[in-house]
């Protein structure tokens, strides 16, 4: 039952908002009662930040297994895009702007998830790209990891990228490949221009 409640409320949350998302609709959508869901969560505050969490494990474990999958640092990079094409397809682009506003706990853990999780993996691929010769040799790890980390949330400001005007996808994909073609060799290139055409 709680996997039931917890899936149906992500579905809801990226579909419409998290701020419009009641407890209300959220057991008429199951066909339980309000107090069903008390049972497991004792607000929605708890109820968001479970989503949230239960989001981030998912997409450690996806991004770990696109970078064991990978072919080199490139490829990895461009298997992640996928899958941000993937979660972003589905997600109202207000989620996280309103996370951040109305459930601070919730937010709290992406910030961690930012900081920990998605530091460390940009830069092993980062050093891992520079090994393989496709990243520059000057490029100084920890800057530009920091860089790209706070870059990675620029596509959810609506004061910068309002969703009536920018596709958050496409402003993603497009601060991705300026990432990319700006740290890569030539042959990085090459290999990059070679998966978007074969995408």
């Amino acid at each position: 039952m709680q996997d039931r409640i917890l899936n149906k409320a992500r579905e809801l949350m990226f579909q419409t908002g998290v701020k419009h998302v009641t407890m209300d609709e959220l057991a008429n959508q199951l066909g339980i009662s309000k107090k069903t869901i008390y049972q497991y969560y004792k607000d929605k505050d708890a109820l968001v930040s479970s989503v949230v969490e239960n989001d981030l494990a998912k997409h450690a474990l996806i991004c770990d297994q696109s970078m064991q999958t990978a072919d080199n640092a490139v490829h990895e990079i461009f298997l992640l895009m996928t899958v941000l094409q993937e979660l972003f397809s589905s997600m109202n682009p207000l989620t996280l702007f309103e996370i951040e506003k109305y459930y601070p706990l919730a937010f709290e853990k992406i910030k961690n998830h930012k900081d920990d999780y998605i530091f460390s993996m940009i830069s092993a691929n980062l050093e891992k790209g520079i090994k393989e010769g496709l990243y520059r040799k000057d490029v100084d790890v920890t800057i530009l990891s920091k860089y790209r980390l706070e870059t990675s949330l620029i596509p959810f400001n609506i004061h910068v990228f309002h969703p009536s005007k920018f596709d958050m996808l496409k402003v993603n994909l497009q601060i991705i490949e300026h990432f990319v073609y700006g740290v890569a060799t030539l042959e990085g290139h090459k290999l990059m221009d070679a998966y978007k055409l074969n995408k």
